[in-house]
């Protein structure tokens, strides 16, 4: 079956299709799959050949040379990962029944040469390899490419839930009352709370935020707002990593 899971910049795409290739591979979930073939499209925008799917994966696992033959006998226990659709420069309409016809576009042999896109048209549409599993992740604004594909199941993740946050926290800082402390600042303040269901947002507020909560360091007022937040996470960045910037706030003013 094929599944599409979309999210908003941030939330965990990329961070779940890893932790899916990670249990699979220790054996905690998924073990009816007896192979998972993981791509990035932000890499495949790198493929600007025809190649055919052997040789797309033989690219990322060349050590699959001599089973590949054995492996397209038993598509049911094959999965294929797809990941970042939105970040893809090809546009795949999977309406055009012309991918379907035509020689150069066909692709319903894993040995047949032709684009990544019609690979990924062709998994998706059961063209290639049916009864293989699909797994495509994307941001909401490529959704609408997908109107038209075969898709069994739709997911979305949504973020934390309050505890959820205080969780991450808790987890992000090795002293609690520092976690405390920075919770409770993000809890009570409307706009920072909001950014916070995102998990890439709640590492820039708890790697901004917990030095002003450290006894030991004494910083100007806390951030409040998301202008205050950004300006201290770029101060960081420059301060800290940037070694040829003697004034990192000079640097920042002119920004």
């Amino acid at each position: 079956r094929s599944v599409a899971v979309s999210g908003d910049p941030g939330i965990g795409k990329t961070t779940m299709v890893q932790k899916i290739v990670h249990d699979w591979a220790t054996e905690k979930i998924y073990q009816h799959f007896r192979f998972v073939f993981s791509f990035k499209f932000r890499e495949l925008n790198d493929t600007n050949c025809t190649i055919n799917l052997r040789e797309l994966i033989l690219d990322q696992y060349p050590y699959f040379g001599r089973i590949l033959q054995e492996i397209w006998k038993h598509p049911e226990l094959l999965l294929f990962i797809f990941d970042g659709l939105d970040e893809y420069k090809v546009r795949i309409d999977f309406a055009d029944n012309q991918r379907n016809t035509e020689p150069k576009h066909k692709c319903d042999d894993p040995e047949s040469w032709c684009e990544v896109s019609d690979i990924v048209y062709a998994l998706i549409q059961r063209k290639l390899l049916p009864g293989c599993s699909v797994l495509l992740t994307s941001r909401p604004t490529a959704l609408l490419l997908l109107e038209s594909a075969e898709i069994d199941l739709w997911a979305e993740i949504r973020g934390f839930a309050h505890e959820e946050r205080k969780q991450y926290f808790n987890r992000f800082f090795e002293k609690q009352t520092v976690a405390a402390a920075v919770f409770k600042h993000v809890e009570e303040n409307k706009i920072l709370y909001s950014m916070s269901f995102n998990p890439s947002y709640c590492w820039i507020l708890g790697e901004t935020l917990g030095p002003f909560f450290i006894k030991s360091v004494k910083l100007l007022r806390i951030p409040r707002t998301i202008t205050e937040l950004y300006s201290y996470h770029i101060y960081n960045i420059l301060k800290n990593h940037s070694f040829n910037i003697q004034k990192p706030r000079d640097v920042l003013l002119k920004i």
